[in-house]
């Protein structure tokens, strides 16, 4: 268990998102004890939006088929904005840079959602990759190679439990251009643990994560973080894209971490990537 302090020891945070509400939902609880220490402003902060045009709403079946243009208009220009706000209060008005990627998430790319889950999400990995996918997956590592070449510099994207996705594609993209570099990344990765698929995760689900992190050398690092604000900025900031599994997710995961520890608050992992793999 490390104090808030020592969980990341770059200077610089290099934010992978794949979607407008995965900032909080997977490392909220970081940057709100930045924040409530006071520490915000000793990292440099630059957050990149990369699955950022949207067709989706939740709880709108029909309107999520709807690939129109005019559709993507009205959902796009309502996340971004839910989620610009919600940063605005987790990490601070002018605390960070926002840049915006620009692909197509997975609801417009037409793809269909996982069965017998408490909320919305298409499954897949790289035996799931059409050639859409996989000409995202490109992009993305060439931007990863950029990335990672970054001094001083953490990169933060998501594990991938339940394996949403875009948030597969995102990882493995990135993971790829790491192997290709072979030792000569100059960033750190850090993987953290994505909401609410964390916290209602069964055997399977870790079972998959594990295998994938057992590919690799990476090192736990938990730290206490406010669960119920991070759950209150995510169902206050986000109406158009939570449901009640997702304030569900992030508080069983909190109090799973926090009984381990026998810890005075809920917690949150991430996983570094070590450099000598």
């Amino acid at each position: 268990m490390k104090e808030i302090e020592e969980a990341i020891r770059e200077n610089n945070l290099l934010i992978l998102s794949p979607h407008y509400d995965d900032v909080p939902l997977t490392f909220g609880g970081y940057l709100g004890m930045l924040r409530e220490k006071g520490l915000t402003s000793s990292k440099n902060i630059h957050i990149v939006q990369i699955f950022s045009r949207s067709n989706y709403q939740a709880r709108d079946d029909e309107g999520n088929k709807d690939t129109s243009l005019q559709r993507i208009q009205h959902a796009t220009g309502i996340r971004l904005l839910e989620d610009l706000n919600c940063l605005d209060e987790l990490i601070g008005f002018g605390e960070y840079r926002y840049e915006i990627k620009a692909e197509k998430e997975c609801v417009i790319r037409q793809k269909g959602w996982k069965e017998g889950e408490l909320f919305e999400f298409p499954q897949g990995n790289q035996e799931d990759f059409d050639s859409e996918d996989w000409e995202i997956f490109g992009r993305i590592k060439i931007c990863a190679a950029d990335w990672l070449s970054q001094k001083e510099t953490a990169i933060l994207l998501p594990l991938g439990i339940k394996e949403h996705i875009d948030h597969i594609i995102l990882r493995d993209a990135v993971v790829s251009a790491w192997k290709d570099l072979k030792n000569k990344a100059k960033s750190t990765i850090y993987f953290g643990e994505d909401q609410p698929y964390t916290g209602l995760a069964g055997k399977e689900d870790w079972e998959k994560a594990k295998s994938f992190l057992d590919t690799l050398t990476t090192e736990e690092i938990d730290y206490c973080i406010n669960e119920t604000r991070k759950a209150e900025l995510v169902w206050q900031h986000y109406p158009t894209q939570v449901e009640e599994s997702y304030r569900q997710g992030i508080l069983n995961r909190a109090d799973q971490l926090k009984h381990i520890h026998n810890a005075p608050s809920g917690m949150e992992r991430m996983y570094r990537l070590m450099q000598d793999e």
